[in-house]
């Protein structure tokens, strides 16, 4: 058996996605995914840029239960890699020496920019798109990946916006209030008329990450533990429907969410401020509607696997 896997520990959540390497040795299978909620942008502190132990220790527990599935399948390779929060935390690599220390299990911090690239190679081979003009965001808990390839060629950024991050620094009341929508508004719009790159040709917009996953969930009246790449993947949502989701939301408490629209926890939190993202995005790209991909840089970081490039 030849058992590969790839491990994404984020802002909000940690994944897993263990595959079975095909005989070309270039592609695989998946066998299994796994995700949990770590909340690290929850006990983060923004102003002295550290994570918290109680963090370290679920994050700990989180792995250590991806491990023992790995070892379950025989898994023989390994990439784990840390985004968002991590990445910029001025304790990262004590945070990285504890989770290495409690699970055994060593987890590279890469760049955004690093974390781009491998996301829109997952995503572009998921939808088969081999040639330009795309676009292609990831939505996370801290912040929001791009890959533009346009009229001016590749460029790729990390913005600032997450989903998590987004929430407790604007929406503290539960519903929130008209004048913190309108700041959350406001702030996610200036960030993006600063940072994101346009987009002037008339390519797919594609969009990944638990938001945009949740949202397709919303519209097709399925759970999100439900979803499959294979069911999702190339779905289109239209700029019409994200807002209607948004809308619908604004005036609920995070347990009518849970309640009414069937999310879990940890999503309902955070899905407001996510949904408003990919809203300012689209009318940003002046683009109608988005293609989902499920696959993002799970699928990304084993295809570079296969082809030997190297973590840490």
């Amino acid at each position: 058996m030849n058992h590969i896997a790839s491990i994404d520990m984020g802002s909000h959540t940690a994944r897993m996605l263990i595959a079975r390497v095909n005989e070309d040795g270039r592609t695989f299978e998946p066998l299994l995914r796994k995700r949990s909620y770590i909340y690290l942008a929850k006990d983060f502190d923004p102003v002295l840029k550290r994570l918290s132990t109680v963090g370290s220790s679920r994050t700990s527990a989180v792995l250590r239960d991806f491990s023992e599935a790995m070892e379950h399948w025989q898994v023989t390779r390994i990439v784990a890699i840390a985004t968002g929060v991590v990445r910029e935390a001025a304790n990262r690599d004590d945070f990285l020496a504890e989770i290495l220390k409690k699970t055994g299990l060593a987890v590279t911090a890469i760049s955004g920019e690093k974390e781009a690239l491998l996301t829109g190679r997952g995503a572009l081979q998921a939808l088969n798109i081999k040639t330009p003009p795309f676009f292609v965001f990831d939505l996370g808990g801290g912040t929001t990946e791009v890959v533009c390839h346009g009229k001016e060629g590749l460029m790729v950024d990390s913005l600032p916006l997450g989903a998590m991050v987004l929430t407790r620094a604007f929406l503290s009341s539960d519903p929130p209030g008209h004048k913190e929508m309108t700041g959350l508004l406001k702030h996610i719009d200036q960030l993006i008329h600063e940072k994101c790159p346009a987009f002037e040709a008339r390519g797919p917009v594609i969009g990944t990450g638990g938001t945009v996953a949740a949202l397709y969930a919303l519209q097709k009246g399925t759970s999100l533990s439900a979803l499959a790449p294979e069911k999702i993947n190339g779905f289109s949502l239209s700029l019409f429907e994200i807002e209607a989701c948004l809308e619908k939301m604004r005036p609920l408490t995070t347990a009518q969410r849970i309640e009414r629209l069937g999310l879990d926890q940890g999503r309902a939190q955070i899905l407001l401020a996510g949904t408003a993202v990919v809203s300012r995005l689209l009318q940003y790209l002046n683009a109608g509607a988005l293609l989902v991909s499920m696959n993002d840089l799970l699928e990304g970081a084993l295809l570079a696997l296969l082809e030997g490039e190297q973590y840490g």
